[in-house]
């Protein structure tokens, strides 16, 4: 039907601001302080636009595809890892795709670049994924900082994900955020996760 993709859009968009992410809560960030979904997406986004840059990427795909990453959240929730694990990361992004494709449309480009992203059919995707992944190391980091102790151990799981990443892309990192890298391997290092 026509405008009911945008219909989901707006449902989406409204939900991701007003949704804190699950991990943050279950670390004991309390709601009133940890960060949305929407939060995280735009972080992700400009951090894309910056790795994108430093990788010969597309910066403008590489943030549309981080901003939007994250909009099934509204319609499935903020899943955890555990849960993930424990459904299967491919059934936990069939369902997005289902999800997706129903709310925004098979033919929008909203459902298109979340399925770029899943797939990760592209080195813009790539790009995305590094930026989500970096977004969630330095939110941890300034819960770390604000003595939240217990987010340690997504700083930690986050920083082990960014170090599988290529040659290229750990230089680009350490261009963007080398400082807050080089704090978050210090943390972890200390085996305080």
């Amino acid at each position: 039907m026509p405008g009911e993709g945008c219909s989901g859009l707006l449902q989406a968009l409204m939900a991701v601001k007003n949704t804190p992410r699950t991990g943050w809560l279950l670390r004991g960030v309390p709601a009133a302080i940890a960060e949305t979904i929407a939060a995280h997406s735009a972080e992700a986004a400009v951090l894309a636009l910056a790795i994108a840059g430093e990788l010969g990427a597309d910066p403008y795909r590489s943030a549309a595809i981080a901003a939007v990453h994250d909009l099934g959240e509204a319609f499935i929730g903020d899943l955890v890892k555990r849960a993930t694990d424990e459904i299967g990361k491919k059934l936990k992004e069939d369902i997005e795709l289902r999800v997706a494709a129903k709310e925004f449309g098979e033919d929008s480009i909203v459902f298109s670049l979340i399925r770029e992203y899943i797939e990760q059919s592209s080195r813009e995707a790539r790009v995305a994924k590094l930026a989500e992944q970096l977004s969630t190391l330095l939110q941890a980091l300034r819960y770390h900082r604000q003595g939240w102790r217990e987010v340690d151990e997504i700083l930690c799981s986050m920083l082990s994900s960014l170090s599988n990443a290529s040659e290229d892309e750990r230089r680009a990192l350490q261009r963007v955020a080398g400082e807050a890298l080089r704090e978050a391997e210090q943390i972890c290092s200390r085996g305080t996760a």
